[in-house]
């Protein structure tokens, strides 16, 4: 199964890392922000520069990151999407969700007592939406809670 994993750098892109087994068990893509990970073991790395929603600049940037995931998302053509977040994975997500594609969104680990803007964003779209604390339902009641990923 062709599978696109999607985080911004950090504490996401930690997050992702930890689907080890899936990522090796099937053909895996990534797109992620710029960092010093080793992602060696994905068939192919895209990496894009970080957005901030607080710059004056944010909504050309996200654009641009929309018309960027596009032309990624033709490249792979993958089964499945999935996201830890944040923002620079809702383009490809959305994209992806347009095409017919099963898009799985994992709330973050930090997020233990209020949902993140992209989990309150995916939460309309995702085909499986996950969340680490139990006390997230709350805030996400369809979601299915799986405990930690680390």
């Amino acid at each position: 199964m062709k599978i696109l994993f999607t985080s911004s750098s950090g504490g996401h892109l930690e997050e992702l890392l930890q689907l080890n087994s899936i990522i090796i068990d099937n053909e895996s893509y990534i797109l992620t922000e710029k960092n010093k990970k080793n992602l060696s073991k994905f068939k192919k790395v895209f990496l894009l520069n970080q957005i901030n929603r607080k710059e004056k600049s944010f909504f050309m940037h996200f654009l641009k990151l929309f018309f960027i995931s596009s032309k990624i998302y033709r490249r792979i053509k993958p089964d499945t999407i999935i996201s830890t977040g944040a923002l620079v994975t809702v383009p490809i997500c959305i994209i992806g969700k347009l095409h017919h594609k099963k898009i799985i969104y994992i709330e973050s680990f930090a997020r233990i007592n209020t949902p993140s803007l992209t989990g309150k964003i995916m939460y309309k779209f995702a085909d499986e939406f996950i969340v680490q604390w139990e006390d997230m339902l709350k805030y996400f009641p369809k979601a299915h809670y799986w405990g930690g990923i680390f």
